[in-house]
């Protein structure tokens, strides 16, 4: 015996109402994978500025206890362990700032090597931008060390250090900052190229939330969050030399600061 059967098929309007459903979805769910993925891209700029602060540690333990130097004379030391801890793993054919870019950085054997030291040094929240264009990366790193810290005993730093924010002048206190990642638009990649922070030079905020993180004398990695302001500049950071507060973004020499 042959039964009819009847097929109930969507009408226009049922599947009308489907898509608008999904698209709501959608755009409901979008805005929390986009800050799941930038949250996952932040803590990993924080794991690769502990792998560099490891790295940092190791090599002050090999040389007396002093951090590494930086960019050349007179911010490095007459040993080779003395030289900057970035060079030529990094450095494009288009940008060698000094002699120090056709040297080996001192960091690369305590962090795996050249391939290891270009990975680390590179944030995954920052595409790369165009050179000097004050945007994104620079395509050869994104942190960038205090500068009047180049071959400071590790053992004579103070744990904190003070900077006053920008907008509200509150002086926030926090552990003294070692290497930072730096704003695109006033260091990494603006009309110069840092690999050391200076009085001319902003904390970057560049991640969600408007934060950035920094590496502390410790090997720790740490955020910052400046939701309303930017984040301060080498002159607004302090901390104590011998008996007096100084400002951390005052380049010394080598050693300098003991």
């Amino acid at each position: 015996m042959i039964r009819n059967r009847s097929i109930h098929a969507f009408t226009l309007m049922e599947m009308l109402v489907v898509i608008s459903i999904i698209v709501l979805l959608i755009s409901i769910v979008q805005p929390s994978l986009r800050t799941a993925r930038e949250s996952a891209r932040d803590v990993q700029c924080r794991s690769q500025l502990h792998q560099i602060g490891i790295a940092f540690i190791s090599l002050s333990d090999d040389n007396r206890g002093r951090l590494p130097g930086l960019w050349g004379p007179p911010w490095t030391g007459p040993e080779a362990i003395q030289g900057s801890f970035m060079g030529k793993e990094v450095f494009k054919p288009y940008y060698l700032p000094s002699p120090v870019s056709t040297k080996r950085g001192t960091l690369v054997p305590y962090i795996g090597g050249e391939e290891s030291a270009r990975e680390v040094y590179r944030c995954p929240s920052l595409q790369v931008g165009n050179f000097r264009s004050g945007s994104g990366s620079n395509g050869m790193f994104d942190y960038t060390m205090m500068q009047s810290l180049p071959g400071a005993l590790v053992a004579k730093l103070p744990q904190t250090a003070t900077y006053v924010e920008p907008g509200s002048n509150k002086v926030i206190t926090t552990p003294i900052p070692i290497l930072i990642e730096e704003d695109p638009a006033f260091g990494i990649n603006k009309d110069f190229v840092d690999m050391g922070h200076t009085s001319i030079n902003r904390f970057g905020s560049t991640h969600f939330g408007n934060g950035g993180n920094y590496m502390t004398a410790g090997g720790a990695a740490i955020r910052l969050m400046f939701p309303q302001t930017p984040g301060p500049e080498g002159w607004a950071w302090y901390a104590r030399r011998k008996t007096s507060e100084v400002s951390m973004g005052i380049a010394n020499n080598y050693g300098g600061w003991d």
